[in-house]
Order: structure tokens, then C-alpha cells, then sequence
């Protein structure tokens, strides 16, 4: 991954060389070194001499270089291009003083300083050009120069003073002008700045900040930006940055000359991923007309005029002046070009694209991307009139062979590929991502081992496959389970994408032989923001428990129990520490715990309090006599699963005093909660007898609104009929609203009614109400006449009973229920002439 290729050039008018080129050759099988190699030459293409200078770190590479250009300056050389700009310099055109001024400023030449110095002096138009140069230069001496121009009232001279002091490293006249720039603040502005601290980036001061500039006039939010991003900071550029992101007007007026400001501050910091921000929105709102006409100050000689804002000419002169920045780069600092493009080509989104149409593909309108990406492919056609490509047409395309490269500046992506991993993790355009993967896996493919764990992790969430199983073999490779990187871990942990945290979780499991006998990682790892997490590392911690030393367990055990008696950050966060302590360290707690120690963390703890208390309290038996009756029943009511459980394991213990009084299971079949329910079933049906709840307990039961306990009492009232009122159980049965309980009681009645006249007469009234019941059920007087009809044959005396109850209903009823009960009653009459019946009065 080495810088290679000529990285200097110098000249000099006389002597027997007049040309000297700096070039990098790395080491072979030497990864990280590199050598120089100086070229002297009489004239282009005759050399006269070579040397050769190292190796060296490549940490140590610009250094040396500048070192070289020293030694080669005290020759009488001057870098390419510095003689002519000097020149220049003295024009009497201010256009060409000032690019020039420029220029030398790009090449970086300190033998420009003092006649650069000698034109500020002059106070030309020019000036402003002249003060951002000495910034880059790095003229110590210039910073009396840089502080008055940074004072002055015109915003173009007032940035070039400001970006030179910052250039210079002038503290003073940077504490200057950051006084300065919070004067101008609008007042709510200004004190909400000066209520943070804008040296740090916190996410809720940023949002207090948009609050704030949401409320500010239109003529004060973007000079409020301007200002801010000039005072500078973490929290100030953040907030410059997320607001021209998605602030929709950024082109008109009052707001179009403080992002015009920004942009030209972006260039002089090389602040990239500001530059791309602003690039990125010029390039998307010149795609439609958006210029407005309106009187503003000029910003070359401070008068108000009638002005064209955002015309068509000012989008393309500063697209144009945008890519002219990065070839400038390209050319002067190629370490920045990379690092700049790569910021640009990563802040265009999916939705950047247009609809093809005609000759245009769908990044056809997109100057910097096209310059950037595509500027050597020869399917297109370029356009320098409206910076538009195009498609060329079938017979004049020029297909892309194998491995031909279409980007600008290819060697000095070789040289400084390390943006690559930029676009591997940021770049949302497919198009990027597999520009950058080619590049990696064709050229360097020992970068991955450079990228950074949040590079990795943000890999993960590539738009393009290949990148996501890059970055998932480098992950692979580099962690190792027996020497974890837990810094890499624990930005995995960290990381609110879902597919983030299950790469987390895949890890931690395949390390846990490395932490679960760390307490402090336990802490960490069972205490994550990820309820996932959470879960997996408690779990790894219960499978590591049983082997673990005694004193280690009750450590363990001390430091869960101390988590759980504190306040809970957020709702769950406890819940793994909870699961420990019940399924784990159970023995440990008790040994450490005292009654009332445990109530109290079922009583006021976290609800992860409550189910390790719970757990452990029923293991407790003696706390039967301790809490009493209406407690425990409190408890097996609980919303808490581990407390109702632990009041299940406490009322198991006490069989003997439920049976004696069953009242409290009573009362637990009709909880909200179904596992507590079951529970009380259970023990009616087992050793406490639920005929103890008599006939009330019994019918009680059937009463519920309550699907499995309105069951369970049908099954206790067919288990216990002969014990119990057969003719009130009936009759109380008949009685219930549900239809399912009243068919219920006809089903019981017929099925297990005693034999005899008594049993049967008791049930007249219960027959009678089944069979005229205002909303009858086929089935059932079906069968409750069958069953008369049958009972009235075996003898006289419950013949006359059958025949009471069956003449009443055959003369209100339709013809097939008359059909049926006449039927019944003719068989009666037959059977027992003597019987008296209604077959008269019917006929």
C-alpha cells in the first residue's frame, strides 16, 4: 500500500542541472517501508545524476521529503511552476495577482512567503488571496497580517483573515476571532452556545442547538452558521453540517451567501466531509431552475445591489470550482484527494438518481461523481457546456476492456488508498461500493487489516454484498477467541443495527471461555443495552457457573445482588442479572440474604428484583408463618411470574393447613394469571378436597366469567354430584346466564340422576325450566324429554311425573317439539293407563 511514483518536482534557470524529480519507491517484502530516489536532469529526458535516500518508515515520509526540498532550495531550486506565479504576482491585472497569490499557496513553496508578504503590504484588491495563501504556507509571521484582515467588516476578507489565523496555529488571534464570531451570533443563538461546551460533540447539545436555529430569522440562521462553523469545534461543524444536509432553501437569499462562505471555509481547512455536504446540494438543486433575484451585499465590495441568486452560471462556475479544488489536491496534496473525493463520493445517496431518459443514464446531471468516478470511461460523453454526460452512441462506444480504470487520478489512489475503507463503510451508492471493493481486492488487499473496528462494523451494513463478506472475513480473521479484541467487541455491542448485534452475539459466544470467569466483563456483557445480548451472555454465564470456583460464585453472587438492589437504567436492563441469580447463584444468595432482605426486593426492587426474589423466597418454607395468609395470596396474584412461583412453591408446603381451609385455592382460581390458576386446580384435584368448598364453592366455580374455571367446576360438580344437593346443584346450575353451563347441568342430570321416584321428583321444577326455557336448545329438550319419556316407563309414580312435566310442554310448544313430547306421552298412557295425563285436553 505504498506511496509510489514522483511525489516533487523542482527547477532552477541555471547551472548543469535545472530539473530534479522527488520520486517513492516502496521496498520489496518490506511492507511500510519506502525509499527516495532524487533524478537530477539538464533539460527533460537527460538524466545526469541519481541518488537514493533510505529506507524509511513511511510515518517518517513526509519529513524526509520536506528535507529534501531544503536542501535542494539552498541549491537555487524551486518547485515547478513558482518562478512563473512570481511573476505574476507583479501584474497589473488583479485577477492574475490574485491567482497567482493562489497558486503559490497550492504549491507550497516557502521561497513565496516574503513576496507574498511584500504584496499584502500593498493592500491591493487582492489581498484576500493573498493572506489565504500565507495560511497555507505557514508563515509564522504573517499572523499580525491574518488577525487585522480577520477583524475586518466584509465577510470575504474577514474568512481569509479567520482561515489564516487557523492555518497558522495563532491561538491568540484564534481566541480573536472566536470572540468575535459570538458576537455576531444572534442573541438566542449566543446564549445556547454559551451553554455547552462546543469542544466536545454530545448529541442532546446539538439537538438543544437545531431547537434553537429553528427559531431564528430567516436573515439570521445561515450568518448564524457561518459564524459558527468559523468559531469551529466538534459541536459547531456537526451542526453545520446536519442542517445543510436537509435544509431545503440553502440557495436562496440570506441563506445562499453563508453556504457560499462555508463551502470556500471547507476548501481552506480541507474539511471534506463539509465540502461534500454542500457539493452534494448544489449538484441535486442544480438540476431545476432555482434562482431568485433580490437585493443583496456583495461580498467583493460590501455594496447592496439587485442580484441574481443561484443563477444557472453561479451553479456551474461553483461545480466547476469544486472539482478544480480536488485536481488541485490531486496535484498538490494527493494524501487530501483521496481522503476529500472519498468524502464526496460517500455523502450521494441511492435517491441522487434520476430516471434515465433518452442519452442520459441515471448519474448523468451529477458533474462531481462523474469527474470523480467516471471521467475516463469511454461509454460516455462529456459535456463541458451544462457539465452533463451522456451515453455515447452504439457505433461510437468504446466497450471497457478487463481492468480498465475509469477514475480520476488512478496512481494517486494508489498511492493513498486508505479512503477506499471510507467508502467501504459510508458509500450508500452501489456503484461506489464496487468501485471501492475492485480497488481494495485488486490492488490492496492488505487494507482491511487497517480498517477500524466502527469501519468494520459499519462495513456490515453495505449496500453491496461483496463489501458485507469482506468485512466478515476480516472480522473473522482478526478475532482470535483465545485473545479477544474486546474494543472491536465492544463497538459490535454498542451498535444499534440488528445485524450488527448478532455478529456481537455470534462473537461473544464463541469467546465466553475468556470472560465468564471476568466479573467485570460479565457485568458488562449481562448488563448491555441489547435485550439480545443481554439474554446470550446470561446465558453463557449460567453454562460457565457450575464449573466455577466457590469463591468466584460468591462474588459473583455479591456483585448481582448489588445490581439488583440499585435502580434499573432502563426497563429489562436487569433481566440477565435476574436469571443468574435465580437459576445460578440460588444457594450463594441464600446463604447472603435474610428474609426480610428478600421481601424487600419483592416489595420495592426492579421488576428483575422481584423475580430473584421471588425465586428465592421459595426456597424459603418457614416464610409461610412469617407472611401470613393474605401475603401469600397477594404474591401468587403478583404480575411478577418468579414471585407467583415462589407463592406456589410456599402454599405446596402448606398442604396440611389448605386442606383444613381451602378458601385461599378458592380464591386463586379466579386470578388473572393462568399459571397460578392451574396451580390451584392442581391441588384440588389432589391432596386438598375440594368437597370442603361445599355446594357454594362448587357452583362458585361455575359462576366464572372464566372459560378454564367455569371447566373446572363442571368437572368438580360431575366428580362430587352424589356427595353433594343434586336438586340445588341442578337447579342453581340452571340458573347460570352461559348457555354452555345450563347444557352442562341437563347433560349431568340425565347422565347421573339416582334411580327412584324421589330422586326424580325433586328434580320436577329443574325439567320443567329446561323444557320451557325461553330460549330452548333442540338438543337439550331432546334429550330431557327422552330421558322422562324413559324414567315415567320404569315405574307409575315417576310416570306421573314425566307426565306433568311433558303435558305442560307439548301444549306451548311447535309442532316437531309436540310431535315429540306426545309421542312420549302416548307411551306413558299406554304403559300406565291409570296415570293421569294431559292427551285429553291436547287432542
Amino acid at each position: 500500500m505504498s506511496v509510489r511514483g514522483t511525489v516533487m518536482r523542482m527547477f532552477r534557470p541555471t547551472g548543469p542541472e535545472r530539473l530534479v524529480a522527488i520520486s517513492v519507491e516502496p521496498l520489496a517484502g518490506s511492507p511500510g517501508r519506502v525509499s527516495l530516489k532524487v533524478q537530477r536532469f539538464f533539460r527533460r529526458g537527460k538524466l545526469t545524476g541519481s541518488e537514493a535516500y533510505g529506507p524509511f518508515a513511511e510515518a517518517e515520509l513526509a519529513g524526509r521529503i520536506a528535507d529534501l526540498a531544503d536542501d535542494l532550495a539552498a541549491e537555487g531550486f524551486t518547485r515547478a511552476g513558482v518562478r512563473a506565479m512570481l511573476d505574476r504576482l507583479n501584474s497589473p491585472s488583479a485577477r492574475k495577482r490574485a491567482l497567482s497569490a493562489l497558486r503559490l499557496g497550492w504549491i507550497g513553496d516557502r521561497v513565496a512567503v516574503d513576496p507574498l508578504r511584500d504584496r499584502a503590504a500593498l493592500e491591493g484588491t487582492e489581498l484576500s488571496c493573498v493572506v489565504e495563501s500565507l495560511g497555507r504556507l505557514g508563515d509564522a509571521t504573517a499572523a499580525p497580517l491574518a488577525r487585522a484582515e480577520a477583524a475586518r467588516k466584509l465577510l470575504s476578507r474577514r474568512r481569509a483573515g479567520a482561515e489564516a489565523v487557523r492555518a497558522l496555529g495563532d491561538a491568540v488571534g484564534m481566541a480573536e476571532v472566536t470572540q468575535r464570531a459570538i458576537e455576531r451570533l444572534p442573541q438566542a443563538m449566543r446564549d445556547a452556545w454559551k451553554a455547552v461546551d462546543g469542544s466536545v460533540f454530545d448529541e442532546d447539545a446539538l439537538t438543544d442547538l437545531e431547537a434553537v436555529f429553528a427559531l431564528l430569522d430567516v436573515k439570521e440562521q445561515f450568518l448564524a452558521l457561518d459564524s459558527l462553523y468559523e468559531i469551529g469545534g466538534p459541536l459547531a461543524v456537526a451542526l453545520v453540517r446536519r442542517v445543510l444536509a436537509v435544509h431545503p432553501d440553502i440557495h436562496r437569499p440570506h441563506r445562499w451567501r453563508y453556504t457560499k462562505s462555508i463551502l470556500r471555509r471547507s476548501t481552506l481547512r480541507d474539511d471534506g466531509e463539509t465540502f461534500a455536504v454542500i457539493a452534494r446540494r448544489v449538484e441535486l438543486l442544480s438540476r431545476k431552475p432555482a434562482s431568485t433575484v433580490a437585493v443583496v451585499k456583495s461580498g467583493l465590495d460590501g455594496q447592496s445591489r439587485q442580484t441574481r441568486v443561484f443563477s444557472t452560471y453561479t451553479q456551474r462556475h461553483v461545480r466547476k470550482t469544486a472539482w478544480r479544488y480536488l485536481e488541485r489536491l490531486a496535484r498538490y496534496r494527493p494524501a487530501k484527494y483521496t481522503e476529500v473525493a472519498a468524502a464526496v463520493l460517500a455523502a450521494f445517496r441511492p435517491e441522487d438518481r434520476e430516471l434515465p431518459r433518452g442519452s442520459s443514464d441515471e448519474w448523468s446531471r451529477v458533474y462531481l461523481y462523474n469527474r470523480i468516478l467516471r471521467r475516463f470511461d469511454g461509454r460516455l460523453l462529456f459535456n463541458p457546456r451544462n457539465l452533463t454526460s451522456t451515453l455515447r452512441s452504439a457505433k461510437s462506444n468504446i466497450p471497457l476492456g478487463q481492468g480498465v480504470r475509469t477514475e480520476s487520478f488512478p496512481a494517486v489512489w494508489d498511492s493513498y488508498p486508505r479512503p477506499l475503507l471510507t467508502l467501504l463503510a459510508s458509500a450508500r451508492v452501489i456503484e461506489v461500493q464496487q468501485f471501492a471493493y475492485r480497488s481494495v481486492t485488486a490492488r490492496h488487499p492488505e487494507l482491511p487489516r487497517l480498517a477500524t473496528a466502527k469501519e468494520l462494523v459499519d462495513m456490515l451494513t453495505a449496500v453491496y454484498p461483496d463489501t458485507v463478506e469482506l468485512a466478515l472475513q476480516e472480522l473473522d480473521r482478526r478475532f482470535d477467541p483465545l485473545n479477544p479484541d474486546w474494543a472491536l467487541l465492544d463497538v459490535l455491542m454498542s451498535d444499534e443495527r440488528e445485524v450488527i448485534r448478532e455478529h456481537a452475539v455470534a462473537l461473544l459466544t464463541r469467546c465466553s471461555d475468556q470472560w465468564t470467569h471476568d466479573i467485570e466483563r460479565i457485568v458488562r456483557f449481562v448488563g448491555a443495552p441489547d435485550a439480545l445480548l443481554r439474554s446470550t451472555a446470561a446465558s453463557l454465564v449460567l453454562a460457565a457457573l457450575p464449573t466455577a470456583d466457590a469463591w468466584f460464585r460468591r462474588e459473583l453472587a455479591e456483585r448481582v445482588l448489588g445490581i439488583l438492589q440499585g435502580p434499573e437504567p432502563a426497563e429489562g436492563a436487569h433481566d440477565g442479572f435476574a436469571r443468574i441469580a435465580r437459576d445460578g447463584l440460588s444457594e450463594e444468595l441464600n446463604a447472603i440474604l435474610g428474609l426480610d432482605e428478600i421481601l424487600a426486593m419483592i416489595d420495592k426492587g426492579s421488576t428483575a428484583a422481584k423475580v430473584a426474589g421471588g425465586s428465592l423466597l421459595g426456597s424459603r418454607p418457614e416464610a409461610v408463618e412469617l407472611l401470613g395468609t393474605e401475603r401469600i395470596l397477594a404474591m401468587a396474584m403478583s404480575d411478577i411470574a418468579a414471585v407467583r412461583q415462589s407463592a406456589h412453591a410456599l402454599l405446596g408446603a402448606s398442604v396440611a393447613r389448605l386442606k383444613a381451609d381451602p378458601s385461599m385455592l378458592f380464591a386463586l382460581t379466579d386470578c388473572e394469571w393462568k399459571d397460578t390458576r392451574n396451580f390451584a386446580f392442581e391441588l384440588l384435584r389432589g391432596p386438598v378436597d375440594v368437597a370442603a368448598l361445599g355446594l357454594d364453592g362448587i357452583v362458585g366455580l361455575c359462576d366464572s366469567n372464566r372459560e378454564d374455571v367455569q371447566s373446572f367446576g363442571r368437572e368438580m360438580a360431575l366428580k362430587h354430584f352424589d356427595a353433594l344437593d343434586s336438586a340445588e346443584l341442578l337447579h342453581r346450575l340452571a340458573e347460570h346466564p352461559s348457555a354452555v353451563i345450563r347444557r352442562f347441568a341437563v347433560d349431568l342430570a340425565v347422565a347421573h340422576l339416582k334411580e327412584g321416584f324421589v330422586a326424580l321428583s325433586r328434580l320436577e321444577a329443574f325439567f320443567r325450566r329446561a323444557l320451557l326455557d325461553v330460549l330452548p336448545d333442540r338438543r337439550e329438550k331432546r334429550l330431557v324429554v327422552e330421558f322422562l319419556r324413559d324414567r315415567g316407563l320404569r315405574d307409575e309414580r315417576q310416570a306421573e311425573v314425566a307426565s306433568r312435566v311433558l303435558g305442560e310442554f307439548v301444549r306451548t310448544r311447535g309442532k316437531a317439539d309436540f310431535e315429540l313430547a306426545l309421542d312420549a306421552l302416548v307411551r306413558l298412557k299406554l304403559e300406565y293407563p291409570q296415570v293421569e295425563s294431559m292427551l285429553g285436553a291436547v287432542a
